[in-house]
């Protein structure tokens, strides 16, 4: 019986920062698999990608990154300004020497890739927005941010932890959240457990307004929303897919803003497609 090489924890420095990312190893077919780089969002992690790397990892070379302050990525306060999670992208693209790279961004996440991928077109193959906006202001962005300013950093245990993330995707699977409640927390030392990230991170926060950068992506694009998200609306999507040259817009039935935890076969499904399609387009 033969399993599956496990991916391989690496650190790059970017933006004054050390930089934290999992490398899920190259594709096994020869000359296949382009380069994948997977951002979460705000007070996610890399880790929280596990089921979506590890199902592409047979066709794409994945890397998913934690943004400076988050998982096992250097604190940085003071530094969490919104250019600098877009230019340690760059960096990050840079020193690995990536070229024709799939951006697949989450959230926060999302933002800084469609940012980037407007400004480098030239590094970019292909980018997936998933569930974000280009606002500045954003009704339900704001209630999640407020809650995060004001709820304890701090759990009991793994099971209130798994009760926290089942309130933000409560048709994820108790496995999958008992997964990502022991990826996202580190033990302390009264026992706890608390969130692998800084609390500067929430507390500095930027929202820039970024409608400006989308009629300059000039890479296709798949803008997937989940169908029941309260963070990016229909009405909102549907200007973003027009404001962009090339793009696709999907909604993930049965899925919030955390689609890919809640649905994520019809997930990796629209996320194959478009990869695939791409790669082939471009041999």
């Amino acid at each position: 019986m033969t399993t599956a090489p496990q991916p391989r924890d690496r650190f790059v420095t970017a933006r004054g920062a050390r930089l934290h990312y999992v490398d899920w190893g190259p594709a096994p077919i020869p000359g296949g698999g382009r380069d994948v780089v997977l951002l979460h969002g705000l007070r996610d992690t890399a880790r929280n990608w596990d089921p979506i790397a590890a199902a592409l990892r047979g066709r794409y070379h994945v890397h998913a990154l934690d943004s400076r302050g988050h998982g096992d990525s250097e604190w940085v306060p003071g530094r969490y300004q919104f250019q600098n999670y877009v230019g340690e992208l760059g960096d990050f693209i840079e020193q690995l020497d990536l070229r024709d790279v799939f951006l697949v961004g989450h959230s926060a996440g999302g933002k800084y890739s469609f940012c980037y991928a407007a400004d480098h077109p030239e590094r970019v193959a292909g980018l997936v927005i998933v569930d974000m906006d280009p606002d500045a202001v954003n009704p339900g962005s704001g209630n999640m941010v407020a809650c995060y300013r004001t709820e304890s950093d701090e759990y009991d245990d793994l099971a209130a932890v798994v009760e926290r993330l089942r309130s933000r995707s409560p048709r994820a699977t108790d496995g999958l959240l008992r997964h990502l409640a022991a990826v996202m927390t580190k033990p302390l030392p009264n026992g706890k457990l608390a969130w692998k990230r800084d609390r500067e991170v929430v507390l500095q926060y930027e929202r820039p307004d970024a409608w400006g950068y989308l009629p300059r992506i000039a890479v296709h694009t798949l803008l997937l929303r989940g169908a029941d998200s309260p963070l990016l609306r229909r009405d909102v999507a549907e200007r973003m897919a027009k404001a962009i040259p090339y793009c696709a817009l999907v909604e993930v039935p049965n899925a919030g803003h955390w689609a890919y935890d809640e649905a994520p076969v019809a997930f990796l499904q629209s996320l194959g497609v478009f990869l695939d399609g791409m790669s082939a387009r471009r041999g």
